[in-house]
């Protein structure tokens, strides 16, 4: 009974034993048929065994696991004994038989790669102080990225570019400026971890496969910011010169190095191929694009893009393809078809969308073209036409609705106007409510126009006591709302505000505002702009006079109007012009939060 031997307990050991391919076949039953692992879980336990014991004791432990008699001894792998290979095929049969689901890498597109880019652009904001959660994350981000686009565009498998070194790329001074002014400067890569590429090596190879692994890349700003390799690799390493490691990458420096825990780069070690996985899991479902990425993502995606879906005179022959990806001559053309036209096949023969109202006919020309160049049919218009009618009469319900509030606002204005200098005729606003139609005149889209004193002629019979320059002082701006009202107020019937009461209409103003006068928001509540910059200038003066006086009234006196009358009064009397030089002379004399008030009052 294998349980009651001794040797049981450490038949996974370095060294195996009699034991070790009866554990290691029970092991594999209990994955298998109680845990219901996938196959590649069980082909990965097996191969992480067959290499443990491969690299015991020299070769003693290598080929198939056996008895010497001569020595007596086991010697060979327990992985590859009779009992191993029994229990894996029995689990490989019993996957088939269930239909395991198959987990195919999609291909990473170059429209998902521009999505990328906008998502980590989002979270990565350059105006932004680097701090270091900043600083982690926009590493983490361009690194990434730098890999995407050398993947894309080498074809790469992700674990082939992990061992990338720095030494494996050939980069002129020109690059490393940023500054690349010819477009035929190039940095070249040395894919020496391509798979295959050492059974060349073992093979004997012919002198024109010996750069069949070196790779020029050259800058190419019309694949946008995602795809340009050399942009995306240059900007990544003078990152990591400048910001981490304060010199330049030596030779042995990984291109693509580990971060540690505490955000520090790792240069002498590579980036894990989890890391990577979850960095493109990470990105997938941040940018919203469906479908399952894994290792081969960017090589199938690269690939088809040289091959399909690259503007017209861009795209590769299947030699050169097969030469950029790597792909052995005697590579069966119908396997290499098979991986570059996969998703087209599936896609000329899905018929999951045969209800569609108008079909795309994917299965008639490559990747559905004919769709683009075929005659509209009579239910296809008549579905733009709906589509159309319906966004047209959303605009007109839309543009009623502005035109209504402008006239409303137009009306406003000219009631606050005094009877001078009104027109003759109220209803000027009428010509502005005609009906709308699907083809509006140059007058229908008109804005109403308030009445300026420059429109109002030099014979208009004014009242004498409003000069020129009192009318010239309210002006506004282009922004609606934007006006001080003068003091004192002038109002309808052509009565003045008298100039003792200046100044309880200047802190009305400050607080509420005067709609009927135009001040449609409190001088309080204006923003920075409404009373500096180019079209707030005028304002400025005017701006600074009225918060002094409601201020000095709401904060210094607390609104108290009978303190604030007994101390200020005699100005008061005369106009705001006389309280804001006496408030300003006050507060020379006394600057102290409430000290006027104390002061002022006790004299």
């Amino acid at each position: 009974e294998i349980y009651s031997d001794p040797n049981f307990k450490s038949a996974f050991e370095r060294v195996p034993n009699r034991c070790s391919d009866k554990a290691l076949a029970l092991y594999l039953s209990w994955r298998g048929f109680q845990e219901n692992s996938s196959q590649s879980t069980i082909d990965g336990v097996r191969a992480g065994f067959k290499m443990l014991w491969d690299e015991a004791d020299g070769a003693t432990f290598r080929g198939k696991w056996h008895h010497n008699d001569a020595r007596h001894r086991w010697e060979g792998n327990p992985v590859l004994s009779a009992e191993v290979d029994d229990v894996v095929a029995s689990i490989r049969h019993k996957v088939s038989s269930e239909g395991a689901e198959w987990k195919h890498s999609g291909a990473m597109k170059k429209e998902y790669m521009d999505k990328i880019l906008a998502w980590s652009e989002s979270l990565c904001p350059l105006d932004a102080p680097l701090q270091y959660i900043l600083k982690l994350t926009i590493t983490r981000h361009l690194e990434h990225l730098a890999f995407s686009a050398i993947a894309f565009t080498l074809w790469t498998r992700n674990y082939e570019l992990l061992k990338l070194k720095r030494r494996d790329v050939k980069l002129d001074k020109t690059e490393l400026s940023l500054t690349v002014n010819e477009r035929n400067a190039y940095l070249e890569i040395h894919l020496k971890n391509r798979k295959g590429w050492q059974r060349k090596l073992d093979k004997g190879m012919r002198e024109a496969d010996l750069r069949s692994n070196h790779y020029k890349i050259y800058p190419r700003p019309d694949m946008g910011k995602a795809c340009d390799a050399l942009l995306r690799l240059v900007s990544w390493m003078k990152w990591v010169e400048l910001i981490h490691l304060g010199r330049l990458m030596t030779e042995e420096d990984f291109l693509f190095p580990a971060i540690g825990t505490n955000g520090v780069l790792q240069p002498g070690e590579p980036l894990s191929h989890d890391m990577i996985q979850k960095w493109i899991d990470e990105a997938v479902v941040g940018s919203g694009i469906p479908g399952t990425f894994t290792t081969h993502c960017y090589r199938r995606g690269g690939a088809q893009y040289r091959f399909m879906f690259a503007p017209v005179g861009q795209r590769w022959t299947l030699a050169r393809v097969r030469w950029w990806g790597g792909w052995a001559e005697g590579e069966h053309r119908d396997t290499l078809m098979r991986y570059l036209l996969d998703e087209l096949n599936c896609y000329e023969n899905d018929h999951s969308d045969a209800l569609q109202p108008v079909p795309r006919e994917g299965d008639r020309s490559l990747a559905g073209e004919a769709a683009l160049i075929r005659p509209a049919s009579t239910e296809a218009l008549s579905m733009a036409h709906a589509s159309i009618t319906a966004d047209v009469a959303s605009l007109h319900t839309t543009v009623r609705e502005v035109k209504e509030a402008s006239c409303s606002l137009s009306t406003d204005t000219m009631t606050s106007l005094p009877p001078a200098i009104q027109p003759a005729s109220t209803p000027a606003a009428q010509p502005y409510l005609s009906t709308f139609d699907l083809q509006p005149t140059q007058a229908q889209f008109r804005m109403p126009r308030v009445v300026q004193p420059s429109d109002v002629s030099f014979s208009t019979s004014l009242p004498s006591r409003i000069g020129p320059q009192r009318i010239k002082t309210s002006a506004s701006t282009s922004l609606l709302g934007v006006v001080i009202p003068d003091v004192p107020v002038l109002h309808p019937d052509g009565t003045q505000t008298s100039k003792s009461d200046s100044w309880r209409d200047i802190v009305r103003h400050w607080t509420e505002g005067e709609p009927r006068l135009g001040l449609h928001i409190s001088l309080k509540d204006w923003p920075y702009h409404y009373y500096n910059g180019k079209s707030g200038r005028q304002f400025n003066t005017k701006y600074s006079q009225r918060r002094v006086i409601a201020t000095e009234f709401l904060d210094e006196f607390q609104g108290d109007e009978e303190i604030f009358l007994k101390v200020y009064g005699s100005a008061v009397s005369q106009g705001h012009t006389k309280l804001l030089k006496a408030i300003l002379a006050a507060r020379k004399r006394y600057c102290g939060v409430g000290e006027r008030r104390r002061r002022l009052t006790s004299e």
